[in-house]
């Protein structure tokens, strides 16, 4: 193992089991003691100086480590139940109150803790990669739109009710199921590299909402019985995850 190499897995480490501003001055205290030998003597200061994940171990402090701990399985949680409702395909009623407390809690728990334990020295440019994956995000979360849209216009009477419906539910279950794996990735991201990453956690957590959301709906219709309008209130749930869970992903990037 190198001395880049070494750092690297060092700082995964320290940012996962310390406060931001505690693992980045470990961190540069590291850095210095790398600097101050020679580029030969590297692999004996790494093994003087023990494994990343141990070094990071023996550095943590056991009551602030289970906070976050805790932080991060609320936050994984609102992510995991949403998955698994998508993915069972079965709703005892909709489930809008619910996606909306998930949501809720997810984006006040990401915007919380990441807010107060890293805050940025200095105005930085977004991490590489996270500008395309909100990309992709937003396009599963028009191609949910586009789905409603279709119901409301009443498509299954060009196309196939069962062909529609098929592929509408697979549309949802594969973005669904891509957006809590982004949430999640950017969750961790957040947690050892830059705070910006939770804005893909809280998109991530919208699109899989929608995603549910849309599910819901396709399976619990009644298309013969639809009234004219049924497609409003619909709407306007989803309109109102989608304000709720965009408005969390801007602060974020802030």
């Amino acid at each position: 193992m190198d001395q880049q190499t070494y750092l690297k897995k060092l700082s995964c480490a320290l940012h996962w089991r310390l406060p931001g501003s505690e693992a980045e001055d470990v961190l540069s205290d590291y850095q210095a003691i790398f600097s101050q030998r020679p580029a030969e003597a590297d692999d004996r200061i790494i093994r003087d100086l023990g494994e990343p994940l141990q070094a990071a171990r023996l550095l943590t402090e056991p009551d602030l480590y289970r906070r976050w701990l805790a932080a991060f399985g609320l936050m994984s949680f609102c992510l995991a139940l949403p998955e698994f409702l998508l993915l069972r395909a079965r709703f005892y009623g909709y489930p809008a109150g619910m996606m909306f407390l998930l949501l809720a809690a997810g984006t006040a728990a990401a915007l919380m803790w990441f807010g107060i334990h890293r805050r940025e020295r200095e105005i930085r440019p977004l991490p590489k990669g996270l500008c395309p994956m909100l990309a992709g995000l937003l396009v599963v979360l028009a191609a949910a739109a586009l789905i409603l849209a279709g119901l409301a216009a009443e498509i299954w009477k060009e196309l196939p009710p069962a062909l529609y419906g098929i592929a509408a539910y697979w549309t949802m279950s594969l973005a669904g199921t891509a957006a809590a794996v982004l949430g999640f990735f950017g969750l961790v991201k957040a947690r050892i590299s830059d705070r910006r990453w939770r804005a893909l956690y809280i998109t991530g957590l919208t699109v899989l909402a929608e995603c549910v959301l849309v599910t819901a709906a396709l399976v619990s219709m009644d298309l013969d019985a639809a009234s004219s309008g049924w497609w409003v209130s619909y709407a306007g749930i989803m309109g109102g995850i989608g304000f709720i869970g965009l408005a969390g992903a801007g602060v974020s990037l802030c």
